[in-house]
């Protein structure tokens, strides 16, 4: 059965769908800042930069992620082609319990466009299990919206695996169109993540992590 499993996501993460759309959600591991789209433990800072060569929209993005409390992530995100700021904040509203299948409640603001620059707010349902020390699985679904068209709602969902603590590949659902990545947690300091924006414009992100504990 768990061998089954296995076989089924993985074709799912490798299964494109080209359309012309959005870029990412806010719990795709790029976005959150997360591998599985948790919130950051409390008291970390964290520095990403992603490079997009072929963005339409936005080629490159910097942020600035500090975790404020075990429930609350902040930050800044400065977009270079058009100058604008995005301000990122994760509320974590219900905790899951991850000894049966309640799931987690998060409320946000950032953007669902990570080849873009567009300010949304989201809210999304996030469920993650650990079925052994080599593999963990974190799946959610949410609506967003722009904050510039507040009639207009998108669903978003993401899927993420994750081998060995270190290797993670996952699949993410803007409301229009997939984007696929894999990251790679260097040590607790590093995690460099490839990613196919609109399933065919590749970018690569570099986070530096560290807990001020």
């Amino acid at each position: 059965m768990k061998k089954r499993l296995i076989i089924l996501l993985t074709f799912f993460l490798n299964f494109n769908i080209f359309v012309i759309a959005q870029s990412c959600g806010p719990n795709c591991p790029v976005c959150s800042g997360t591998i599985d789209g948790n919130l950051a433990d409390a008291k970390t800072i964290s520095l990403q930069a992603m490079y997009i060569p072929n963005g339409e929209e936005e080629t490159g993005l910097m942020s600035l992620r500090y975790s404020a409390f075990d429930w609350l992530n902040l930050g800044i995100s400065y977009a270079f082609k058009t100058q604008k700021i995005i301000w990122n904040a994760r509320l974590l509203a219900i905790k899951q319990n991850e000894d049966n299948w309640k799931p987690s409640l998060i409320l946000g603001t950032g953007s669902i466009r990570s080849g873009g620059n567009d300010q949304s707010i989201y809210m999304s349902i996030l469920k993650s299990h650990e079925f052994s020390e080599e593999f963990a699985m974190s799946l959610s679904g949410g609506i967003a919206s722009l904050t510039s068209d507040m009639d207009r709602l998108y669903g978003i969902a993401n899927l993420s695996l994750t081998f060995s603590e270190t290797i993670s590949t996952y699949v993410n659902f803007d409301g229009i169109s997939f984007h696929e990545g894999v990251s790679w947690t260097m040590n607790d300091t590093f995690t460099l993540s490839f990613m196919l924006v609109e399933s065919k414009d590749p970018a690569i992100t570099l986070s530096f992590t560290k807990s001020l504990l």
